[in-house]
């Protein structure tokens, strides 16, 4: 069984943790996990921390004893609304969602609402589109005071890297000042939150904290809900490509998977969270930001920033798929040029048939990857030019052949072996 427990605020060194023990007896084996799980939070904004409930300390523990076929007790109490729906329902979801998640019994010592009087309307920014695309909608078009984004959150919470790695924090401090300016022009504070929980995820397998990221975000948000009382979680689907390709995000990203009937379960009696950004197609949002001051200045799709890629950029790489989405659609809108202080055209260019051959073949082929059959469909629309299905796949052998090679030698061999193809061509 699994045992979270003892649940405390430590500070030091200008941070303030909410913290609880760990720990596990029985049989099976598991990982050499941490002896306790937590986030933390600047002094400044500890008054946040929900340190009289277990809520933050639900989600992530229980996917691990599911995994592991552990039993899981809390020794103290949760909120009865969010223990309730978890139990009853949300379990189920998570068994539809991987093959590797069982029922297992999830018991509390009893049950409590926190604390506090919370008043803020928080939203996650990354300057992404689908982040920007909420504040742009919560926050500037917004002008109900009980709806409208009041901060803005930074969290720490596996992408950025493993735990274990220093660059890990190096990165999410790089990337939190990028968004601070962001924040600072829109007037809004930014509060970042940082955590152990993927040291817990990333000792499960390849992958999963894509899989758990969404759900370590809900944990931090539940774990300041002395303060939060909404917030808003960005959602990169649409409703329409949710049903159309949610099935085929099992067991690989559990917010496109299932986040517009999932969230509502994730909930406690004095915090509500709710999904974002559905309602758009990709592009839609990328065109509706397209006249925003703000994402002209700030937007930063590139995935050569993310946890899982080698390569830094102090701006966006312009040839990764995420830059070229968002360039192929500002490019047929006639937008691109608006945006020329963040991305590099030339660099776009040359890039510009390979995304082209990659759009035309996943709409084919109902690939949801990277939105690929919203992208196609916009840029038909807008009287782009594309190669026909059977040129795209001819195009793309090279690409389905390094794929089958990473499939064979592994990720990590296959990684070793282009450093030393890199080495060797720059020599």
């Amino acid at each position: 069984m699994i045992h979270i427990s003892n649940i405390r605020t430590e500070s030091a060194d200008g941070w303030t943790k909410l913290i609880a023990d760990f720990t596990y007896n029985g049989g099976g084996v598991l990982p050499s996990f941490e002896p306790v799980i937590w986030l933390a939070v600047k002094d400044e904004d500890a008054h946040m921390l929900a340190s009289d409930v277990y809520d933050a300390f639900v989600l992530i523990p229980l996917y691990i004893a599911m995994y592991y076929k552990q039993d899981l007790h809390i020794h103290g109490s949760v909120s009865k609304k969010l223990y309730k729906n978890v139990t009853n329902n949300l379990w189920r979801i998570l068994c539809d969602f991987s093959d590797d998640l069982s029922r297992v019994n999830f018991t509390v010592d009893g049950f409590k609402i926190a604390d506090g009087n919370p008043n803020i309307i928080g939203t996650g920014l990354s300057c992404g589109v689908d982040s920007l695309s909420t504040v742009y909608d919560r926050y500037v078009k917004e002008d109900d005071l009980d709806y409208r984004v009041n901060a803005l959150f930074f969290m720490d919470t596996g992408w950025n890297g493993d735990f274990l790695q220093k660059q890990s924090m190096d990165l999410c401090l790089e990337r939190y000042n990028a968004n601070k300016k962001a924040a600072d022009e829109l007037g809004l504070p930014l509060h970042l939150v940082i955590s152990n929980f993927h040291a817990f995820t990333y000792k499960l397998y390849y992958g999963v904290s894509m899989q758990m990221g969404y759900f370590a975000n809900y944990s931090c948000v539940m774990g300041l809900q002395r303060g939060i009382n909404k917030y808003y979680t960005s959602n990169c689907f649409s409703y329409n490509q949710m049903l159309k390709f949610g099935l085929k995000r099992k067991g690989a990203d559990f917010s496109e998977f299932s986040e517009p009937y999932s969230v509502p379960l994730i909930q406690t009696e004095q915090l509500e969270l709710v999904t974002d950004g559905c309602q758009y197609e990709r592009t839609q949002k990328i065109e509706r930001l397209s006249e925003w001051e703000i994402a002209q200045k700030y937007m930063s799709p590139c995935s050569c920033r993310s946890y899982d890629s080698d390569v830094r950029h102090a701006v966006n790489c312009s040839s990764c798929r995420k830059c070229m989405q968002v360039m192929m659609t500002l490019d047929a809108i006639g937008k691109l040029d608006k945006f020329t202080g963040i991305f590099d055209v030339n660099e776009y260019r040359k890039h510009l048939r390979y995304e082209k051959a990659n759009a035309v073949y996943n709409h084919f082929m109902g690939i949801p990857e990277g939105n690929e059959p919203d992208i196609y469909v916009f840029l038909k629309k807008h009287g782009v030019k594309l190669p026909s299905f059977p040129v795209a796949f001819i195009y793309l052998i090279p690409t389905f052949t390094k794929k089958l090679l990473r499939k064979i030698i592994g990720e990590k061999s296959y990684a070793a072996l282009k450093r030393i193809v890199k080495r060797n061509h720059s020599s």
